[in-house]
């Protein structure tokens, strides 16, 4: 047994112990077991934060000896990349989630009284934390070894070799780490509601960590992918727009609150099954992976309260009456009936524009109804709402493309094409003429083993009503020719001030004691 597989198994050990003893704990009020789940509680964090500096150090020297490392980095990436490497994939990212899990378990735990809630919370966390550490220890683990070294690593996808990708993954794990202290902490309230406070704190966090990871992963996407778009309705970004929507619902209600706060998380693992099990192609997906459907077991756990307290509600229709509620409850069926049907068939763009954006556009209309309502952390929000629309609209209806194949003659003016090489990759570079000025877009090829060896380098020339969007599809050095994909981009920077005016005003809210 190699170090990381031991300190995953002691993480995992001390993470059951715990929950066992939060467990006895519960049942014979006693106090002596407590201390010692919530000690074991730490131990299994400290663990699980040693195996994931240990996975750091393996990429930073070049351990190719772990399979993991092999798969996703090599000697001649730099070292923000290899970093970044360590949650590109499946097992790394099972587990930074582990630990940022158990993380936030700790901090909470440790803040504050102890009472009978917290001991709930404890069990509830403690049996999580060790359902996603025998998921990585048994079927997902990072440390497996291959019995050779090889020279050089397969490399890592090219899409990923971003900044964005360094910073993602940990946000939205983050988020998906909080809503369920979320969950745990809802289902662990008392009947006098004392839970209340820390239920503000917790939704308020999970909803900017939700929403800086979506819009990280927009911005990514724009700047990446070249294709001109921020939001393409891929089935995995709608799974992760799911519980965004649903918290986002939790703040404009009054009553039986809970149930999205239940929901949210429900849907956090709804996500991480559509990531993670196959069942949908994707370019954010994992691939097809069996261990992915043991994510379906506590999918199915998180819906037990939601059955067995829907009945408690007074009056369950009362969430039909307002018309907030009913607007958002239609925009999460539309984006979850796309998503689902990719099971079966492929859902076009239009049909979220067909369904999605009038809802959207209805919500933004009762929002400038009621601005002036709102206190001023409020109307940033749901001003950045307005602006987020305006822009949504502007690019999903307006914005044009056209396939240019540049030689020398040609409307746009290819005046140069020249290829640059490194230690890393080799760069194909051209010079443009457009209307817009003199653009240099090009097409990277990185010295990796996988098939996905080479993307393209977006060039944007951004003016404050719209982008020119530049992107090589396609070259010949011989003939001296390129396949220029060229897209016009209204608005698009009214989507990230949008986005910004609202992450800034939910971080302004911690000012104001109500939700």
């Amino acid at each position: 047994m190699g170090t990381g597989d031991f300190l995953l198994l002691l993480s995992l050990i001390a993470s059951v112990f715990s929950a066992i003893l939060f467990l006895t704990a519960l049942k014979n009020r006693a106090i002596k077991y407590a201390t010692i789940a919530e000690d074991l509680l730490h131990a299994s964090t400290s663990a699980c934060f040693a195996a994931l500096m240990l996975l750091i150090y393996y990429f930073l020297t070049d351990n190719f000896s772990v399979w993991y490392v092999y798969a996703n980095s090599n000697l001649e990436m730099p070292i923000v990349y290899k970093l970044s490497a360590v949650w590109a994939g499946k097992e790394g990212s099972l587990l930074l989630w582990a630990f940022l899990t158990l993380l936030v378990t700790s901090l909470y735990m440790s803040a504050g009284r102890k009472d009978l809630m917290k001991l709930k919370v404890g069990l509830i966390m403690s049996a999580f934390s060790s359902y996603l550490l025998i998921i990585l220890e048994f079927y997902s683990n990072p440390f497996v070894t291959i019995p050779y070294l090889p020279t050089n690593g397969y490399g890592l996808n090219p899409l990923l070799r971003t900044f964005e990708m360094a910073i993602h993954p940990p946000v939205v794990f983050l988020a998906y780490s909080l809503s369920a202290l979320l969950f745990s902490v809802t289902l662990s309230q008392s009947a006098k509601g004392d839970s209340a406070s820390d239920q503000r704190v917790l939704a308020r966090l999970s909803w900017l960590f939700l929403t800086l990871g979506i819009v990280i992963g927009g911005w990514w996407a724009y700047r990446t992918l070249g294709w001109g778009g921020f939001w393409g309705w891929d089935p995995v970004e709608n799974a992760s727009l799911l519980p965004w929507i649903t918290l986002t619902l939790y703040f404009h209600l009054r009553k039986h609150r809970e149930l999205f706060a239940y929901l949210t998380f429900t849907f956090v693992l709804f996500a991480t099954f559509v990531t993670r099990g196959g069942i949908i192609s994707s370019v954010h997906s994992f691939g097809s992976d069996y261990s992915g459907y043991m994510y379906l077991a506590p999918l199915c756990v998180s819906l037990i309260p939601i059955f067995s307290r829907i009945r408690d509600f007074e009056n369950i229709k009362s969430l039909c009456s307002p018309l907030i509620p009913v607007l958002f409850s239609s925009a999460f069926i539309v984006v979850f009936l796309g998503t689902v049907a990719n099971l079966m068939v492929s859902v076009e763009r239009s049909y979220y524009l067909i369904t999605f954006l009038p809802i959207f556009a209805m919500i933004t209309l009762l929002a400038v109804l009621n601005i002036k309502k709102m206190n001023s952390t409020a109307k940033l929000i749901h001003v950045g709402l307005m602006v987020l629309f305006l822009g949504s609209l502007s690019v999903w209806l307006f914005e044009t493309h056209e396939t240019l194949n540049l030689g020398n003659d040609n409307g746009f003016r290819l005046e140069d094409i020249w290829l640059n090489e490194d230690y890393e990759k080799f760069t194909v570079v051209s010079k443009i003429q457009t209307p817009y000025g003199v653009v240099y877009p090009e097409y990277v090829i990185y010295k990796i083993e996988r098939e996905e060896r080479g993307v393209s380098s977006v060039e944007i020339v951004s003016y404050l009503w719209m982008d020119e969007y530049f992107a090589i599809t396609g070259f010949d050095l011989e003939k001296r020719s390129v396949v220029l994909e060229h897209y016009t981009v209204p608005l698009i920077s009214c989507v990230w001030l949008g986005s910004a005016l609202m992450v800034v005003g939910i971080i302004l809210r911690w000012s104001h004691f109500r939700v």
